[in-house]
């Protein structure tokens, strides 16, 4: 037992994260009828698949480029192998338990979350808005419906589902290996909280909630028909409080500041854009929103703490070698006619 638990603790924090939820929803699965309604669908893959996919092109491109070298080198057919998919292996390795996590995000929701709370937190959570505001933001957001600024949103609010992975394939590719996975474990801490959130208060969001309220439909020229196709079929229902959409944008900007200050006023302005696109195309109250900027701060704190004090994290810092063992520096010989 004792060894399990060292064995445990040694391990990288995102690997036991990765494991840990995926044997729980497994044995919910398992012990339940959800098992034989379970459905699952490539869109619940696609989110980290995407940047996955461009580095193992990139990956490919790289072996066949060295290929002569490996070929030319005097191993045996085994090494060979071994030695051909290392760069694959460690590629899966790293990428794995975030890819993992992603799947099991959206197919929980599909099958789990008003099984566990069935009654819905929309009345709730628009009782909120109108407190604030006298009225519903994206009734008083009516006045300003248009085509053009609908195309122009829907757009904004679909570019998230690549945001993330972009930022995750830029550090990763540059070799920044520690930023990658700071950003990386943040996103997933903040995305569970989202889950207990998304448990406690489901709510399926103005769009339908308020339907009948709406004097306007969202109407587009070119775009919206086909964003808002791919989000009503790829979407996790209930997933309004907090909005993701808002509080993921909000946390990468966090981690921009850290690393490149400069982009930090292009990284707000796309969080603004988002608010303005989640309130605007009524999938979002505007209390969820606010809850997003309580809850990136909080994840990308937590995140920190968690990497700082785990142990598999601690043990997995390079040691710096002792200064003994670098070798001397060489003695200057004098003249024969200087020495004492």
């Amino acid at each position: 037992m004792h060894k399990l638990l060292f064995t445990i603790l040694r391990c990288r924090l995102e690997d036991v994260v990765a494991v840990g939820v995926s044997l729980c929803l497994l044995v919910l699965f398992l012990t339940t009828r959800l098992f034989h309604s379970f459905s699952f669908g490539m869109h619940d893959l696609i989110f980290i698949l995407l940047p996955v996919g461009a580095l193992g092109v990139k990956t490919l491109l790289g072996i066949l480029s060295g290929g002569r070298e490996v070929a030319d080198a005097d191993v045996g057919p085994f090494q060979f192998i071994a030695l051909t998919l290392q760069p694959f292996l460690k590629l899966i390795r790293d990428w794995f338990p975030f890819l993992l996590l992603s799947a099991c995000y959206f197919s929980l929701f599909s099958n789990l979350i008003l099984r566990v709370n069935s009654h819905t937190a929309d009345a709730f959570l628009a009782r909120i808005d109108g407190a604030l505001l006298g009225n519903q933001p994206s009734l008083l957001l009516e006045r300003f419906v248009h085509p053009w600024l609908t195309d122009f949103l829907s757009l904004v609010y679909f570019s998230f589902v690549f945001y993330l992975p972009g930022m995750a394939l830029y550090f990763y590719s540059r070799g920044a290996r520690p930023a990658f996975r700071r950003l990386m474990m943040g996103y997933l801490t903040l995305m569970l909280m989202g889950v207990i959130s998304y448990l406690l208060v489901p709510a399926v969001g103005p769009d339908k909630f308020l339907a009948d309220s709406y004097a306007h439909d969202l109407k587009g020229k070119m775009v919206t028909h086909g964003v808002d196709f791919i989000m009503q079929n790829a979407r996790v229902a209930h997933d309004c409080f907090p909005s993701l959409h808002v509080a993921i944008p909000l946390l990468l900007a966090l981690f921009i500041r850290d690393y490149s200050r400069k982009w930090m006023p292009a990284a707000l302005g796309y969080v603004g854009l988002m608010c303005c696109a989640t309130i605007y195309l009524r999938y979002h109250y505007l209390i969820d929103v606010l809850a997003a900027f309580v809850y990136a701060p909080v994840a990308y704190r937590l995140n920190d703490f968690l990497l700082a004090r785990w142990p598999g994290e601690r043990l997995g810092r390079p040691i710096a070698a002792p200064r003994s063992v670098s070798a001397p520096a060489p003695v200057p010989v004098l003249p024969r006619a200087q020495r004492p």
